[in-house]
């Protein structure tokens, strides 16, 4: 939730937590590498990173509930456009 007025808007500020871990030499290398070039440093690539896995995992959950439900979105629209039908209103 932001917080404005006239004269200033800000967002609140999220934690941060500070951790320790142990990658091979190899690994740990490379995320001091990408780190050097990435806005934030190495926290801001981790950080990227992990959220682009976030959405993966999210997209790939909704991929498998639509392949569970696979009459889905087609009953929405169906039912959207006959909404859209009773209001008057083009489809």
């Amino acid at each position: 939730m932001s917080v404005c007025d006239p004269i200033r808007c800000t967002l609140p500020r999220m934690q941060k937590e500070r951790i320790t871990i142990s990658l091979d030499a190899g690994v740990a290398a490379r995320v001091r590498q990408c780190g050097a070039a990435a806005r934030g440093g190495v926290s801001g690539y981790l950080e990227r990173l992990v959220r682009q896995d976030e959405l993966r995992a999210g997209v790939d959950a909704m991929a498998r509930w639509y392949a569970r439900h696979p009459g889905y979105a087609e009953g929405a629209e169906a039912e959207r456009a006959a909404a859209a039908d009773e209001l008057g209103q083009s489809a």
